[in-house]
C-alpha cells in the first residue's frame, strides 16, 4: 500500500510539473485599435458592439485553419482591444451595413493601430435638429444618400427607415424605448435626397435628456442599420 501511495505521489507530481511547464506561455500583452472610414473619410456611425459590425480575427501565425474570434465596434466607428496575444492575423470586418471587403493581413505588436475602408450602403444625416414639441413629442427630419457599389457591384433596394430613442445614449436598433417610437416605416428607392420627417408615436413621459437618432435599411443578408449621428432633446420640468 505504501508503495501504491509512492508512486502516485510521484505520479501525481510530474503531471503537475509538465503541467506548469506546457502552460509557460506569454500572455496578452499587445494592443490593436482603429477606426472604420466610410465612403466620406469620416468614421462610420454604428451602433455599440455588434448591431452594425463586427470584426473577425484569423491567426495565421502558427496555423492555415485557425479558429476565429470577433471583437465589437463602438459607436463613434472605432474599436480597441488591450489583451491582444503579439501575432499575425487576417483581420476581416464583416457582418455589418456596407459592402464587403476584403480581409487584411496584419502584424499585432506592442500598439498596433490598423483603420479599415467600406462603403457604406447609406450615408444618413439630419435636415436640422429634431425637436420637441409642445406635447413633448420628439419629431426629427433627415435624408440618406445611396452610395454605389465597389467594382459595380448592385445596389441593394431600400427596405425601412425607424426613429429610436432612449435615455442613454447607447442608442440604436439594439437599444431603444418601443413605446415612445412608432414601428419600421417602409422607404422606396425613390426617396433617397428627399426630407423625411418622423414623430414619436408617444409624448416623452420624463422629465429628463433623450438621445435620438434616425436608422435606414437596406434588404441585404445582415439587414442592419446605417444611423445619423447621435442628437439629444431635453424634456424640461415644469
Amino acid at each position: 500500500m505504501k508503495k501504491i501511495f509512492i508512486n502516485l505521489f510521484f505520479l501525481s507530481t510530474a503531471i503537475f510539473l509538465h503541467s506548469c511547464e506546457i502552460d509557460n506561455y506569454d500572455g496578452p500583452n499587445a494592443t490593436l485599435q482603429g477606426t472604420i472610414y466610410d465612403a466620406e473619410n469620416k468614421p462610420m456611425q454604428l451602433e455599440h458592439g455588434t448591431g452594425t459590425g463586427r470584426i473577425q480575427m484569423d491567426e495565421i501565425s502558427w496555423s492555415e485553419t485557425p479558429v476565429p474570434f470577433y471583437y465589437g465596434l463602438k459607436m463613434d466607428g472605432t474599436y480597441v482591444n488591450t489583451k491582444v496575444f503579439a501575432a499575425t492575423y487576417v483581420a476581416t470586418l464583416r457582418d455589418g451595413a456596407f459592402y464587403p471587403i476584403e480581409g487584411d493581413t496584419i502584424t499585432v505588436t506592442g500598439n498596433t493601430t490598423h483603420d479599415f475602408y467600406v462603403v457604406p450602403y447609406l450615408n444618413v444625416e439630419w435636415v436640422g435638429e429634431p425637436q420637441l414639441l409642445a406635447d413633448n413629442k420628439v419629431t426629427a427630419t433627415f435624408k440618406f444618400k445611396r452610395n454605389p457599389g465597389p467594382a459595380g457591384e448592385p445596389m441593394p433596394d431600400l427596405m425601412d427607415y425607424q426613429l429610436f430613442i432612449s435615455n442613454t445614449p447607447y442608442v440604436g436598433n439594439n437599444n431603444f424605448d418601443p413605446t415612445r417610437v412608432a414601428g419600421a416605416v417602409a422607404v422606396t428607392n425613390d426617396q433617397e435626397n428627399t426630407n423625411i420627417t418622423i414623430t414619436s408615436l408617444e409624448p416623452m413621459k420624463y422629465k429628463t435628456t433623450y438621445y435620438i437618432r434616425v436608422g435606414v435599411k437596406v434588404n441585404d443578408s445582415y439587414r442592419k442599420y446605417n444611423y445619423t449621428p447621435v442628437k439629444s432633446v431635453t424634456v424640461p420640468v415644469q
